[in-house]
């Protein structure tokens, strides 16, 4: 019997791992991960990738952070915001060339979490798994990114926010995940918004590849438990 038979149905952990897999598999098909990792991605561009993701960050965090929901309470803290990082990170790659389509797409997340916020908080927790998880990816870009762009660790603290390793913040996360949502209807609209987030990232870094050559992109292999570039497995 496969893994994906067994998981456990009354864990939102584990629902958000194997019900998001479908979007979770478009995001991962997307060339422009595998374009930073193989140093062909410009940094012009890194830098817009940067740029959407701050205004991600930005909205999602500000919502779940000041949202009244007892659930948003209980798994929010303060050191899970990373907008201050990609602040840093921006002022250290210089111009950014922003795609039309990418800061369309960033602004339709934008749009799409503010109607979360307003009709559904909780179920922005689904959306914040998305980008805890991406820490654990994160981890594996580093060195890429290093070493494409010759910069340091510190022009890269968006993928050090928790420091050498994120497994305990993540660990800790996942228990605040399981305590805060206890019904089947709360978990449902936590994975749809999972799954919602995969799929405006998905378009997010579309947009971001418009322009550049991704057609010598090395086709993606598949890769073990916590080594997809955003981190669930």
């Amino acid at each position: 019997m496969s893994t994906a038979t067994t998981h456990d149905k009354n864990s939102v952990m584990d629902r958000l791992k194997w019900e998001t897999r479908p979007a979770h598999d478009r995001i991962e098909s997307v060339p422009f991960s595998m374009m930073m990792q193989e140093g062909r991605l410009p940094r012009a561009r890194f830098a817009a990738k940067l740029a959407c993701w701050l205004t991600v960050h930005g909205a999602l965090e500000a919502a779940v952070a000041q949202s009244d929901d007892a659930a948003c309470a209980a798994v929010w803290v303060d050191s899970m915001a990373r907008t201050s990082h990609l602040r840093h990170d921006l002022c250290c790659h210089g111009d950014m060339d922003m795609p039309a389509a990418a800061a369309t797409a960033t602004l339709r997340i934008v749009k799409w979490l503010s109607g979360l916020a307003d009709t559904d908080p909780r179920a922005l927790l689904g959306c914040l798994y998305v980008l805890e998880g991406s820490k654990l990816g994160g981890t594996i870009l580093r060195k890429c990114l290093d070493d494409a762009y010759g910069c340091g660790p510190d022009a890269l603290s968006y993928f050090w926010a928790s420091g050498t390793s994120p497994m305990p913040d993540f660990k800790a996360f996942k228990e605040r995940m399981e305590a805060a949502l206890t019904t089947d209807e709360e978990r449902d609209r936590v994975v749809a918004a999972a799954s919602g987030m995969f799929e405006h990232l998905t378009d997010v870094l579309e947009g971001l590849l418009e322009g550049l050559d991704s057609a010598a992109a090395v086709e993606p292999e598949p890769v073990g438990e916590g080594k997809c570039p955003f981190g669930h497995g």
